[in-house]
């Protein structure tokens, strides 16, 4: 029984870290800071920047999902904008954007996943 214990509780743990860079994702797009190491556009996603406050919780779990991440609404919080709030974009264009840009989005988040699942220890 220990070794199941110990065995879920180091999936916990994976889960939890893939959470916390996909949130770190999303925020790097919802800032427009291109992420580190270069930026998005060392994994071939141009002109990021437009995606500036466009984020707000219902792209975000869309997003997230494109990724093949699920995200609980307690996650997604974070991205809460006002009502008032105008975008620039629609949801239909941002998932657009993404689509299009999906092989540098999966390297990206292939690469965030690997550096907070590659910390635990």
């Amino acid at each position: 029984m220990a070794t199941r214990s110990a065995h879920m509780k180091r999936v916990n743990t994976q889960r939890s870290a893939e959470v916390a860079a996909m949130i770190d994702f999303l925020s790097d797009l919802d800032n427009g800071t291109g992420g580190d190491y270069d930026g998005f556009y060392s994994f071939g996603i141009e002109s990021s920047v437009q995606l500036r406050g466009q984020i707000n919780s219902y792209r975000a779990g869309k997003i997230a999902k494109l990724l093949g991440k699920n995200l609980n609404k307690n996650h997604l919080k974070k991205f809460i904008k006002k009502d008032c709030y105008n975008y620039s974009m629609t949801a239909k264009d941002v998932v657009d954007f993404v689509n299009s840009n999906l092989e540098g989005f999966m390297k990206y988040w292939d690469f965030s996943k690997s550096v907070y699942v590659g910390s635990i220890k």
